[in-house]
């Protein structure tokens, strides 16, 4: 039997199995793909949450906090963000010395920075850098607490995403206390 090619081109007669051995995978990788970015969305927004719960806490202190303290707060992190002991936690109080009305000018001092899995920040990081970015404007002698939490996440499925740092920070000033204090409280002038 001899078919003539424009009978064989319209010709609407088949099984559909074959589009669906095509379309199948395709799906599948579709539905993945949305989890994966859908969590990875997720996760950043819980990190951010965990890093703010943090901070607000800090905030409220009116006592002085020591490396037990810092662990626990890790602990939270970790326990909030789903990560666990992989949660880097990392506690720096700060205030501005001079020409704090010009950001690119001032000069930001760091009074003590305590990290558990994070180094600890100089004043130097401040001078220059993301650092000084992370910091928002301070009056001459005012001082914030600059929480930082970074993780690496990875995602539930390999659809083209690949392991990821998450870093948050977030930076509140005192509520209840004139400063945050490691371990004690000495007073001194600010200049």
């Amino acid at each position: 039997m001899k078919v003539s090619a424009k009978q064989f081109l319209h010709d609407e007669d088949g099984s559909q199995s074959i589009e669906l051995m095509f379309m199948v995978p395709l799906l599948v990788w579709s539905i993945c793909a949305m989890l994966a970015f859908t969590e990875a969305f997720k996760i950043r927004g819980v990190a951010m949450d965990a890093t703010a719960a943090i901070a607000d806490t800090l905030s409220r202190q009116t006592t002085p906090i020591d490396r037990q303290d810092l662990v626990g707060l890790q602990a939270v992190a970790g326990q909030l963000t789903g990560y666990g002991d992989e949660v880097k936690l990392r506690i720096t109080q700060l205030r501005c010395a001079r020409r704090c009305n010009d950001p690119d000018q001032r000069v930001l001092r760091v009074i003590f920075s305590k990290g558990e899995g994070l180094a600890s920040l100089k004043n130097a990081d401040f001078e220059a850098g993301s650092h000084r970015d992370k910091v928002p404007m301070l009056s001459r002698g005012d001082r914030i607490i600059l929480v930082e939490t970074s993780f690496t996440h990875r995602p539930i499925a390999n659809v083209g995403l690949s392991p990821q740092l998450v870093e948050i920070n977030q930076a509140t000033r005192m509520r209840f206390a004139p400063q945050l204090c490691w371990k004690e409280c000495n007073v001194k002038a600010t200049s």
